[in-house]
């Protein structure tokens, strides 16, 4: 079962506290005691008002009323409190509508709040009967719609009493006063009483791990001097990096005989370019040449053409000989022939410098790599996506052949390392699911399978000779990088379900004289101490067998202040009046 994680209040801040509560109950906001006098009439001996709670999703509404008679101005004392923070509407206007009929329409409204969380519309009734009411809020803080249970206005006074008789409630046990003025100041939440499925759990200690495959060495392949990546410089512990990333350079140191090599080379690379740029010279003015002839073959191809033509037309009309017009197709065939050749050879020689275009890309690329290896250097590149954990070299640095450079763990997902006992083996399913908690969130469980997206990875075949424990792992997602390596947890693991269960935040609990207890809202300022017993607990929620039922509402934040108001209840319940 889940440990409570209450802690006792002690002696001097507890006394504090009752000290607080007091002061607060003393504060010069004083109106009569609901119990005592009359709300909202002149009469002294006034029947008792009406007084209702409401909850909405957003607001709690607490408001008192005078029994409703015609013709008598009444005042409605609204208390608004925001539910999820436990504060006053401070702020907006409210606007209470009620209607007997199609024709019976009233409209009262308070532009603005009395004073925190009070607002105070006034109206009077002219007709008796059963009206419909509801209030509207519009405030910065909430805009809400309350619809309330049906007025009763009585047709005179003497109905006033007779009604609020047989209104009056039986005592009630263990019931204490607490304004609504005394919870804001502290902030009092509530939280609704529901049936929920609670499973029971079995604590184990665990801690976190990386997992094996998201941890990662960059090493030295070989030894040499330690340069930054061309876009940058060298990485820093913490530093995320992508899986392909050029984190820095090695580049080996050269012997003489490698820099003698190396001179070598680059002169026959540069008698090589040489003679490559003398190719190209003589291919460049060959093919200038070749485009001249071209372009003249063209041109006496044209003129031979034309003269053809010239000599057929003559011919059809008898003019000109057949020697003449044999001569012209004889001169077009040439002209035809040394156009076609003049280009087979253009062509040839474009070719061919194409060829030499490549010769000089490979001797470029040689040259390239020659130069490569007389400074050569060797990246060392980054095998996972992850953080960096472990650096600390300098660039310049001679490194170690094998030699390690920098670690790197990637801990989006990190391993959940659960110890179970082996006498607790036999309750525990293959795949159980888990809460953990961490002493550096303690007001927090995750869910391992739901929250976490977690899986179990290995459940231990061996038992631990020395500790006679079993290893459970489990893989969860590690939101906001949030879980450290080497962190312990509390990991608490399924081991039975309780269906519909009725249950309780665990902060709803306090210890009263070693037993456990509630205090369940009866109204807007009064609650009821309820003794409990408790079933199992699965994080935050406790089951309760007996002393709440579903629907209740109890104290959460400042329930122990509550618990000290129990102990002078009339001090915190008077000097209550608007």
């Amino acid at each position: 079962m889940l440990p409570s994680k209450r802690r006792p209040i002690p002696g001097d801040s507890a006394a504090w506290c009752a000290l607080l509560l007091l002061a607060i109950s003393c504060a010069p906001h004083s109106h009569p005691s609901h119990s005592s006098a009359s709300v909202n009439q002149e009469r002294d001996d006034g029947p008792e008002p009406v007084a209702v709670t409401v909850f909405t999703e957003q607001v709690e509404l607490f408001m008192e009323y005078p029994r409703l008679v015609p013709g008598l101005e009444a005042r409605f004392l609204a208390h608004l409190t925001v539910l999820a923070t436990g504060e006053p509407v401070r702020s907006g206007q409210l606007q209470l509508e009620v209607s007997l009929d199609s024709e019976t329409e009233l409209i009262f409204q308070a532009e603005q709040p009395t004073r925190d969380g009070l607002f105070i519309p006034i109206g009077t009734f002219d007709r008796p009967g059963r009206y419909e009411a509801r209030i509207i809020v519009n405030s910065e803080q909430v805009r809400e719609t309350i619809f309330l249970q049906p007025f009763v206005v009585h047709p005179d006074m003497e109905s006033a009493h007779l009604a609020a008789e047989a209104d009056v409630d039986e005592d009630l046990k263990d019931v204490v006063p607490f304004l609504l003025e005394q919870q804001w100041k502290i902030g009092l939440l509530l939280e609704s009483v529901e049936r929920r499925t609670l499973s029971r759990r079995l604590q184990v200690p665990g801690e976190i791990q990386a997992p094996q495959p998201a941890t990662a060495i960059v090493s030295a392949p070989l030894a040499g001097r330690l340069l930054p990546p061309e876009e940058g410089e060298l990485p820093f512990l913490g530093q995320r990096v992508q899986k392909g990333q050029v984190l820095a350079f090695l580049e080996p140191p050269l012997t003489v005989s490698d820099m003698a090599q190396r001179v070598a080379n680059e002169t026959d690379h540069s008698t090589l370019e040489m003679e490559l740029l003398l190719r190209e010279y003589d291919l460049q003015a060959k093919l200038l040449e070749l485009e001249q002839t071209l372009h003249q073959a063209q041109a006496r191809l044209e003129f031979s053409r034309l003269a053809l033509a010239r000599i057929e037309s003559l011919r059809k009309h008898d003019l000109g000989t057949e020697a003449e017009l044999e001569a012209a197709r004889r001169d077009l065939e040439i002209a035809r022939r040394e156009g076609e050749g003049a280009q087979i050879l253009l062509e040839s020689f474009a070719q061919a410098k194409v060829r030499l275009q490549k010769i000089q890309a490979r001797a470029a690329t040689a040259r390239g790599m020659n130069q490569a290896k007389a400074g050569l250097r060797y990246p060392l590149v980054a095998p996972i996506e992850g953080e960096i954990v472990e650096a600390g070299k300098v660039e310049g640095e001679f490194m170690e052949s094998q030699g390690p450079i920098y670690r790197l763990v990637n801990l989006n997902r990190v391993w959940v390392a659960a110890h179970l006992s082996e006498f607790d083996l036999a309750g525990v399913e293959a795949e159980p699911g888990a809460l953990l908690q961490f002493a550096a969130y303690p007001d927090r469980s995750f869910d391992v399978l739901r929250e976490l997206e977690g899986r179990v990875v290995n459940f231990g075949r061996l038992v631990d000779p020395e500790t006679r424990t079993v290893s459970l792992l489990y893989e969860i997602s590690n939101p906001d990088d949030r879980f450290r390596v080497g962190m312990f947890v509390d990991v608490f693991l399924e081991i039975g379900r309780a269906v519909d269960a009725v249950a309780i935040p665990e902060e709803a609990i306090v210890m009263d004289n070693g037993r456990p207890v509630a205090f369940a809202l009866l109204h807007g300022e009064a609650f009821q101490k309820r003794f409990l017993e408790l079933g199992i607990r699965d994080g935050r929620f406790v089951e309760v067998l007996s002393g709440l039922e579903p629907g209740d509402r109890v104290a959460t934040k400042g329930a122990y202040l509550v618990k000290l108001a129990s102990a002078s209840p009339t001090s915190f319940g008077e000097g209550h009046a608007h």
